[in-house]
This record gives C-alpha cells, structure tokens and sequence, in this order.
C-alpha cells in the first residue's frame, strides 16, 4: 500500500477562531508599493499573529516559565519527525461533539473506548480527535469547545505520552475547572493544538511530523504538522 500525507494543521485566516483579548486577531493586508524593489511585488503582511495562533506546539515553559522547562527552539527537531502517534477516535464511539449545544465532556471511559484495547507505547504522540476542527471558522469553535475531565486527562498522562494534541482549542473547563494542568505540565509532555482533519484519519499507527517556525525565546509557537500514514485498500 502507498503512503499518504494528511495534513491536520488548520488554516491561519482571517476570521478564524482565536483566543479571547488580550490576544491580538489575525489580519493579512497586501503589502504597500516597494520603490526600491524596480517593479510590482506582490507580498503580504501579517498582523495579530501570536504564539497561539491556529495550530501551535508548546512546551512546558507556557506553565513553568524559561527557567523549569524548554522553549520551543530548545527542542531537539529529530523528535519532532515522523513520531510514533495513536489516534483516538472519540468520535467514532458514539459520542457527538456540535457547536450551539454547550460544552461537552471527554472522559476517560471516552478514551478507554476509543483505545479499543489498543496497546499503547510510552513516548507516543497521542492524538485525540472528535470531530470539532470542522468548527475551525464556526463563532461557537472557541466557546462551545470540547474539555478534557480530570479522569481524561489522568488516562492519558497515565500512558507517558511525549506529545499530547487534540482538535479542540480549550482543554480545561473555566466554570467547573478540572484542574489538571499542574500535572500535565510536570509531565514534561508537549502539546499540540488545536488540530483540524484528525477525523479523517484511518491509520491505527499513523506517523507525525511536527515543524514549529524557528522563533526563539517563546514556549509555543504556529507549527504544520502532518501524518504520515498507510493508505487504505
């Protein structure tokens, strides 16, 4: 069988899903007339992007600062390439995840059920996918995100993952706070997030590649990332 790439980065546009302020919103803009450049360029200008942009790799340092753990350019980039990754298809377990309909949990019988009883190696990518990138441009994609229970995020952190992603952007709950983070950043454990297409993939053993851009100085950073995956029959 022939190998496919899917891409599970989502789009950085205008009008997209971003954090509330003080994030700044993404604009693209033409660039003006060069007089020096002899004849018409054709350039654009970005604004409003910040480290949290679309699809973004972070660190620990986001939570512990410079001083506790890496930032992004600390990582050793060979990680990063064609990473051992378990996608798991909450989605195709019966649960539904739609926008106007509130937050909706992701538990970890959620999980145990996506799993599968799929043996699951320390030092994975773990990916977590519900179906919610469909919402990348939807007004509901931020507030009517999915959320990880406390029991959730015990399962995964359970099974020492070195990267953790999903394709919904806000994995705590700010009204009933689950209050996992702590552990998840003393984990050690990268994120990747938030993810869109992950529901297109079939691969139960898929490879990731994840290239954040070389800004130095930042715990996260915009990032493509892509698996790398045995095409179906």
């Amino acid at each position: 069988m022939a190998a496919r790439v899917l891409d599970i980065t989502g789009p950085v546009r205008e009008g997209m899903w971003n954090y509330e302020p003080p994030f700044p919103v993404f604009r693209m803009a033409p660039l003006p007339p060069v007089p020096w450049a002899g004849g018409p360029v054709f350039c654009e200008v970005f604004s409003g992007l910040h480290s949290q942009t679309g699809t973004y790799l972070e660190t620990p340092a986001h939570f512990l600062g410079a001083d506790g753990a890496p930032l992004v350019d600390d990582l050793d980039l060979r990680t990063l390439v064609d990473r051992p990754a378990v996608v798991l298809h909450v989605e195709r377990t019966g649960r539904t995840f739609l926008s106007g309909e509130g937050r909706a949990p992701v538990s970890a019988a959620d999980l145990d059920r996506a799993a599968d009883g799929r043996e699951i190696l320390p030092d994975a990518a773990l990916l977590v996918a519900t179906g919610w990138g469909r919402y990348w441009m939807d007004e509901r994609y931020l507030p009517d995100s999915p959320y990880f229970t406390a029991d959730a995020m015990d399962w995964l952190l359970a099974r020492r993952p070195f990267l953790l992603g999903s394709d919904f952007p806000r994995w705590e709950n700010l009204e009933i706070p689950q209050g996992f983070f702590p552990a998840f950043y003393a984990s050690g454990c990268l994120m990747l997030a938030p993810c869109a297409g992950l529901e297109r993939s079939f691969d139960p053993a898929p490879r990731l590649t994840v290239l954040p851009l070389r800004i130095p100085g930042t715990s996260c950073v915009p990032c493509r990332a892509i698996l790398l995956e045995e095409d179906g029959p």
